[in-house]
């Protein structure tokens, strides 16, 4: 106290310090019926009766003179946001046990009093409202144990702390736990105001929100059935598009494939369409607006549903975690070595996936984000790509460096600020394509993109260039794998390709397996290679990947 008053304090300062401090405290008995067991509800009334609401009758009522230690407090309002309430909840002022069991089948009963269904996914406890499911923050649960703090059981008190913080949230999520909760979201865009949704062929429709939807995240913008889906020329969005693509030839099909990207995120479509796609913007020059189109993503979807998890992540427990929940995942970092890795498959195609946050137990989730990358240069593969990976990447090119007159600064804030809605209405032209079309518009630039990035993979180099196909057996049998890596690796020694660089011959054997009109037979003489020969002079070299290519 003396302190308080060196430091200035006033006697309605100090009085109303003491005032807020002081809580209920109820002697340490507890009623129970004949069987031992708690009478729950009685004692969730009595909670209630520090919050303003009468409890209902019991068997023995809070003595008068403890109902008078402060005033009774407002009740709360009929409707109020899911974490307010969590928050507001009174101070638990008896208990009839105090288990981590007990007191988190409590705890279960008073989150659902204040805020309606919880559950716990994905490791973390979710409640719905106003539009979406969100995440309770970890401080607002722990906080909600605090509660008991000090709560009368039996001849003694609850002392709340650590191990018991952690035990109670630890019982509470095994008893709210649903692992799949949010594995299949319903189709659709959660707008501010609507949730959209478009059918197969291209119409679009409005309904109210819902929790069923498991959506977790809202559009901050309103759609309206007259709301612009081509950005009109002079806005903010147009001069961006136009610009980035201006004198493209395919420049149409590219700003058509940003929309569908868009789209493919927010309406939760990345991992869910027929033929998944991850997409490298690629752009050699400076200031060629790459990162900038990258950045409409952010502009788009909320806080929260974009990760910046880099390639040469996914095989980290504990940072792929990151991928868990989010609409698309954008960074700027590509590893041709994480591009063959099967986490990186999963990721795109939306196969189930674990990681482990920092000191949590595993966590099991399906990945729902759209992955796109941004660089200046495409790696080289050292082992190789499959060509069921190559299917899945889209090489967007950004080969015009923008004057340095053209450049708006903060071209992203105000396309935010003033056109959301614009951008809105762009990505849900995409959707239209995507639903009518089941697949992107891949330009034709991209094609050819991707195919100069193959080159550097050496063995679908070699492949294209010195194999032929066969339709009938050689006169001297099918050749051995083991012949075509010494002609792989001579052949790409010349070619300019490092030795250190080449796959192995049993890498090499099962890339070779998964090329195209490739049977790989088991023979006394060892493994052959049946449908393909070594190109002889004059013969036509294998065509080159295209997206349309069958597995």
């Amino acid at each position: 106290m003396a302190d308080a008053v060196d430091d200035g304090w006033t006697r309605d300062d100090v009085d109303a310090m003491l005032r807020a401090s002081i809580c209920d405290v109820l002697p340490n008995r507890v009623g129970r019926d004949k069987t031992g067991r708690l009478r729950l509800k009685a004692h969730i009334a009595l909670s209630e009766a520090a919050n303003g609401n009468p409890p209902a009758p019991t068997r023995r009522a809070a003595p008068q003179t403890m109902q008078k230690t402060q005033p009774a407090r407002p009740p709360l309002p009929a409707v109020r946001a899911p974490l307010a309430a969590i928050e507001a909840l009174p101070h638990v002022l008896e208990v009839g046990f105090d288990s981590e069991v007990f007191l988190a089948n409590h705890l279960a009963h008073r989150l659902a009093a204040a805020c309606g269904e919880v559950v716990f996914a994905e490791g973390q406890f979710w409640c719905w409202g106003p539009t979406a499911w969100s995440a309770i923050p970890h401080q607002v649960m722990r906080l909600s144990v605090h509660k008991f703090d000090l709560a009368a059981s039996g001849r003694k008190n609850v002392k709340v702390g650590k191990t018991l913080i952690n035990g109670v949230l630890s019982e509470l999520g095994t008893i709210l736990a649903q692992p799949d909760f949010f594995a299949e979201p319903a189709v659709g865009l959660n707008a501010r105001n609507t949730v959209i949704e478009i059918d197969g062929a291209g119409r679009v429709t409005e309904r109210a929100h819902s929790p069923s939807d498991r959506f977790r995240w809202t559009i901050p913008a309103e759609f309206h059935l007259h709301t612009d889906v081509v950005p009109p020329e002079g806005s903010m969005l147009h001069r961006l598009l136009a610009g980035s693509f201006r004198g493209d030839p395919d420049a149409a099909q590219k700003i058509d494939l940003i929309g569908e990207i868009l789209a493919s995120a927010a309406f939760g479509q990345a991992t869910r369409l027929p033929q998944p796609k991850a997409f490298v913007f690629l752009g050699e020059k400076a200031n060629n607006g790459k990162s900038t189109i990258a950045g409409l993503l952010r502009c788009l979807l909320p806080e929260g549903a974009v990760s910046a998890v880099p390639l040469s992540a996914f095989e980290d427990e504990k940072r792929v975690v990151g991928l868990a929940g989010k609409a698309a995942n954008v960074a700027d970092e590509l590893s041709a070595n994480a591009i063959g890795g099967e986490a990186f498959k999963s990721a795109v195609t939306g196969n189930v996936m674990q990681g482990r946050d920092v000191f949590q137990s595993v966590l099991t989730f399906v990945p729902q984000a759209l992955h796109l990358f941004t660089t200046n240069v495409l790696p080289r593969f050292s082992g190789g790509l499959d060509r069921g990976l190559q299917r899945r990447l889209v090489v967007v090119g950004f080969d015009r460096s923008i004057p340095t007159d053209e450049v708006i600064p903060d071209i992203l804030d105000r396309i935010r600020r003033d056109e959301l809605d614009l951008l809105l209405g762009f990505a849900i032209a995409g959707m239209q394509r995507l639903m009518r079309n089941k697949s992107y518009t891949i330009p034709p630039s991209s094609v050819g993109a991707l195919n100069t990035w193959l080159q550097l993979d050496p063995v679908q180099a070699w492949f294209s260039e010195e194999v032929v196909h066969l339709g009938d057996e050689p006169f001297d049998g099918w050749s051995r794998t083991s012949d075509l890596f010494k002609a792989f690796k001579m052949w790409a020694i010349d070619n300019g390709h490092s030795e250190r660089f080449l796959p192995p011959v049993n890498t090499f054997s099962q890339r070779l397996r998964a090329m195209p009109g490739v049977r790989i037979k088991h023979l006394g003489r060892g493994n052959v290679a049946a449908g393909i020969g070594l190109r002889k002079s004059g013969d036509a070299p294998i065509a080159q990947v295209t997206h349309g290519d069958a597995p």
